[in-house]
């Protein structure tokens, strides 16, 4: 190989190296930053945690009102949701981490989207 071509692998090589560091820094700060927000799904987000720690007792078979089963009646009952939750009034018996309440009280500010 000659001094040319080694060169030019070796600059390709530090240019990549380079641009996949400032890509792993950017999305690093944008995870640190509390300013940049990222909406928050509820499929994905604010249905597992439902699911998870609310449906036992807020569900026809559970037979605690409201019905938490799905969007429909999530939606309709958002804003109950986020203060009972924000004022760690529910779930009874247990709490939530401090990261599923901001999930769902972020999710509630951002309008409760079916997203």
């Amino acid at each position: 190989m000659n001094y040319k071509v080694k060169f030019q692998a070796t600059l390709f090589l530090l240019i990549l190296g380079m641009f996949s560091i400032s890509c792993i820094s950017n999305v690093e700060e944008q995870l640190e930053d509390p300013d940049i927000n990222v909406e928050v799904s509820f499929k994905s987000s604010v249905k597992p945690i439902i699911d998870a720690r609310c449906t036992s007792c807020h569900s026809p078979s559970g037979g605690t009102f409201p019905n938490l089963t799905n969007y429909d009646e999530v939606k309709a009952k958002a804003e109950r949701v986020k203060i009972r939750v924000d004022n760690r009034e529910m779930p009874q018996g247990s709490t939530l981490s401090d990261a599923q309440i901001k999930t769902i009280v972020d999710w509630v500010n951002e309008g409760a989207l079916d997203n």
